[in-house]
């Protein structure tokens, strides 16, 4: 897990939404292979082992549970090239400037290694793994029903395979920035915070509501 994306995680429990604390037993470079990140509010811990962070409720064997899946959700064959996938996930996920937090699921996981190099400064794979090959920007959660981020954390998610489930695809919906991309089969509900641009016999592409900016506490000066 690469260590900057520490700050944008949260705790999946239901109360006050704050910082995680990261406990490092091993590290290499700038990514963490083996540690913990605890929860200040309630103590809740989430593990991360091999460099993979888990936020489901019964951490197991990581290795027997992550795949980087291959062809279309529905079983049917995928004729895309790579570079034919690349450009899709690119446009549908709205990647035209740098900066962001980037979160793909499902066969979306295939382009991960290719989209630090638009800019983007954190891509984030769900139940998949990364390679030897995959840049520092690229980490890997296992996650089930939520995803583990502070509110408006994510530029944008796009979401297939067995992470296409309707309670994910909501979870993403709360976690988007203003205007924030989400992409998700045909098949998946579009959220009720998400405006529907686009679909094809595929996909829908939405674009997340504009989000009020949290109020800032004022606090007045000691005398």
């Amino acid at each position: 897990m690469f260590i900057e994306l520490v700050d944008s995680l949260r705790c999946l429990e239901p109360h006050e939404e704050t910082w995680l604390v990261a406990a490092v037993d091993r590290r290499d470079g700038r990514h963490i292979m083996h540690g913990t990140l605890a929860c200040p509010i309630c103590r809740r811990a989430y593990p991360i082992r091999d460099g993979i962070g888990w936020f489901a409720r019964e951490p197991g064997d990581v290795t027997a549970h992550l795949t980087i899946p291959r062809g279309r959700a529905d079983g049917l064959v995928d004729e895309r090239t790579d570079d034919d996938r690349f450009t899709r996930a690119a446009a549908l996920l709205g990647l035209m400037d740098a900066g962001g937090i980037v979160v793909l699921g499902g066969p979306w996981t295939e382009v991960a290694d290719r989209l630090p190099a638009l800019g983007t400064s954190h891509v984030v794979v769900l139940n998949a793994h990364t390679t030897p090959e995959s840049p520092q920007e690229v980490s890997a959660l296992v996650v089930e029903d939520q995803l583990p981020f502070r509110r408006a954390a994510l530029r944008a998610c796009a979401l297939g395979g067995g992470t296409a489930t309707d309670a994910l695809v909501a979870s993403a919906a709360t976690v988007l920035r203003s205007r924030g991309r989400l992409v998700a089969p045909v098949s998946a509900r579009v959220p009720a915070a998400i405006t529907e641009l686009a679909r094809d016999e595929a996909d829908w592409v939405g674009e997340r509501a504009a989000v009020a900016s949290p109020p800032v506490p004022l606090r007045s000066a000691r005398r």
